[in-house]
């Protein structure tokens, strides 16, 4: 049902779908405290593939002044799917309708994961750069990452032979999700429209990057002076992790010849060019900080859920106070 009062005051938790006036359906998460004059709300985005039980642990653990909004975006948890392509511009717009109509007002600061990164970048291009507080990117993806790193997607997807990629990787032995955190995100991976919509998004990732890469954000330092960081994990431990599960498989000469593939993106690539690829996005902002996870692999927000949720105070302070890094 659609929603009578601001979420911005309500006391929280709050969890309800959410109906915006141009036809979006999303189901809406607040936590935190009631919203005071002036304080900015964290949007959480989540990355390609997954719902928003992925941010359970930074939400649950973020700072309790802080009025914190995760969603499933269209099609994963307990969203409807959209019928609209799924682009990172027609998310961002679907997430700006629904945050209107549930009374949510500016300014906002987005926390991104992953392919969440672009959506995010998205949002602040429909919302306006004087609607944002700041950003904070959490091993994101931007306009530039896929044509410079150049995923293998073809020799994973081989190797994985029908593995689930989250049980290949070891997602579940370390991260900080708890025991009903971790089955919500499970529960949600089950959801009949989540691969359909995945797909979808994948399919439109290239047109996505090219349209945030026509906005030419990095060159005109969209936020300004408004506090940014970006938070990089270690990628290449998740792929590593992924050939030490399938190294036990048969090994014919396309099974090699994949394994290698990834091998030399590892060291060719990812290790050589994901941590200047993720500080480009540094430039949005002339008041930026950039933090390397120590302990991470992709999935900072899982694994090392406290730096996220101190960056974000972080960010929220800064925004308030008008401090620089």
């Amino acid at each position: 049902m659609a929603a009578m009062t601001s979420w911005d005051t309500v006391e929280t938790p709050r969890d309800e779908l959410v109906n915006g006036a141009n036809g979006a359906h999303l189901f809406l998460r607040a936590r935190g405290a009631p919203r005071q004059p002036g304080e900015p709300v964290v949007i959480f985005e989540a990355g390609l593939g997954v719902s928003s039980a992925t941010w359970a642990a930074v939400q649950r653990l973020l700072d309790p002044r802080i009025r914190s909004i995760r969603y499933d975006r269209a099609g994963y948890g307990r969203s409807p799917p959209s019928k609209n392509e799924r682009t990172a511009s027609n998310i961002a717009a679907e997430l700006l309708d629904v945050l209107r109509a549930a009374k949510v007002q500016p300014p906002y600061i987005i926390a991104a994961s992953s392919f969440g990164g672009i959506i995010g970048r998205e949002f602040l291009a429909a919302a306006g750069q004087e609607a944002m507080a700041g950003m904070v990117f959490v091993d994101t993806a931007h306009e530039k990452t896929a044509e410079t790193l150049r995923f293998p997607h073809q020799a994973i997807a081989f190797l994985l032979n029908g593995r689930d990629y989250f049980e290949a990787i070891g997602f579940f032995d370390d991260c900080a999700l708890t025991p009903e955190e971790i089955q919500q995100f499970k529960d949600d991976a089950k959801e009949p429209t989540a691969i359909p919509t995945a797909d979808g998004e994948g399919i439109n990732a290239r047109e996505s990057a090219a349209t945030l890469g026509e906005r030419k954000q990095f060159d005109a330092q969209i936020l300004g002076m408004k506090p940014v960081i970006v938070i990089r994990g270690d990628s290449g431990q998740d792929f590593r992790r992924m050939l030490k599960t399938v190294a036990g498989d048969e090994q014919d000469a396309d099974t090699i010849e994949y394994t290698n593939d990834v091998k030399e993106f590892i060291s060719e690539r990812l290790d050589k060019l994901d941590r200047a690829c993720q500080m480009e996005q540094l430039k949005l902002s002339g008041n930026s900080r950039f933090l390397q996870a120590q302990k991470s692999t992709h999935a900072v927000i899982t694994t090392e859920p406290e730096l996220v949720a101190e960056a974000i105070l972080d960010v929220w302070q800064r925004s308030i106070s008008g401090k620089l890094f």
